[in-house]
């Protein structure tokens, strides 16, 4: 198993280690996953995000090239924005779904992808750069794809006490004031970048996988665990991948492999703000083939993936994902029905170890 810059201080902290995305990384401290949720979304927690992977995509085809595999085009969009967007199979199904970062250099982006499809992703793009330009010639061949994974790591801090802290970070490092001042009033989904050489950036996006406010720190590998020092001294709780998991879905967001798939597209998974019509597209048109709805338990039962969802006795769907939030301090989870199931039907049932237990349907976020 691969290791992140991060995996000694992860040891020392005594953490409850485990393989994800061919890494091996931290599930939970011994403070525990229901303490790491808590702390994200009463003060600040930092996450090893290091297995992420960041891909770059360069040249002047890279735009009309990007355009034709995304959900939606990022042509017009500000240098400083930061774009959520779904990579798309011919069927519509999802390859995954990632940031995309637009640098201020024309015809620069930056994929910040999921961590177990990075080498898939990767793969994808070289192969449909080949198609891509068998089907569009008059695009001209300059188009450069490189995985980066291997030189960068990166930090979450999340929290509503994220902002403090990266300034007491910043200014423990010496930063001018502009640069705080810019940092600090960056909104959701707008970054910085600081050029260190030819080949290496440090980034900081004001994006996250909480419903926090928060920020994403990418910096080389080398820099990481002296960030990781200065940021947990500040007090920004270490927080594992068991929370990660835990404070997404509180915030009703979708994961890989659960809402989301090859078989799963961005309209299933309710992601329509990222779905917009537009020529050319590998997928024609995307088109929802079933239903995503949240519920909520009764009391405390904990439903799982895979769970059968149950309505007036009837097996209707399964479960995609699902927690014990120690926010809502009920059970939570994300279910998959029919394309036409009622809209109307509330009381459902999940089989939890063979027994029925009530789920009310609700609304996301389940916490706001």
């Amino acid at each position: 198993m691969k290791r992140t810059p991060l995996y000694e201080k992860h040891i020392a902290l005594e953490a409850k280690m485990a393989e994800f995305a061919g890494y091996e990384m931290p599930i939970e401290y011994p403070s525990g996953i229901s303490t790491e949720t808590l702390a994200v979304r009463k003060a600040c927690g930092i996450f090893d995000v290091s297995h992420m992977g960041e891909i770059r995509v360069q040249g002047e085809a890279a735009e009309p090239f990007l355009n034709w595999l995304l959900s939606r085009p990022i042509d017009g969009k500000s240098q400083a924005l930061v774009s959520y967007v779904v990579m798309c199979y011919p069927n519509g199904g999802a390859v995954d779904d990632f940031l995309v970062y637009r640098f201020a250099e024309a015809h620069d982006f930056w994929l910040v992808v999921n961590a177990a499809n990075k080498d898939k992703d990767y793969a994808y793009l070289l192969e449909q750069k080949e198609e891509f330009f068998k089907r569009f010639p008059d695009q001209g061949q300059d188009l450069n794809i490189v995985d980066e994974s291997d030189f960068y790591g990166q930090v979450a801090v999340q929290g509503p006490q994220s902002a403090e802290i990266m300034e007491k970070f910043l200014q423990g490092r010496k930063e001018d004031q502009a640069v705080i001042d810019q940092v600090l009033g960056l909104k959701n989904y707008r970054t910085f970048r600081r050029v260190l050489d030819k080949d290496l950036s440090l980034v900081i996006s004001r994006t996250g996988y909480t419903g926090e406010d928060g920020f994403e720190i990418y910096a080389p590998k080398a820099d990481i665990p002296a960030i990781w020092d200065e940021l947990t001294a500040l007090g920004a709780a270490p927080a594992g991948l068991g929370a990660r998991d835990c404070l997404r879905l509180e915030a009703g967001m979708p994961l890989y492999g659960h809402e989301i798939s090859h078989d799963l597209n961005a309209l299933d998974a309710g992601l329509g703000f990222v779905v917009k019509d537009h020529e050319p597209f590998i997928a024609g048109k995307i088109v929802a083939t079933r239903k995503l709805i949240p519920l909520v338990s009764e009391k405390k039962a904990i439903p799982r993936e895979g769970y059968p969802v149950k309505y007036q006795g009837e097996e209707v769907g399964y479960i995609s994902s699902g927690v014990y939030s120690p926010t809502v301090e009920k059970g939570i989870a994300y279910a998959y029905v029919d394309l036409d199931f009622p809209e109307d039907a509330e009381d459902f049932t999940v089989e939890i170890h063979r027994k029925d237990r009530p789920f009310k349907k609700t609304h996301t976020p389940f916490y706001k």
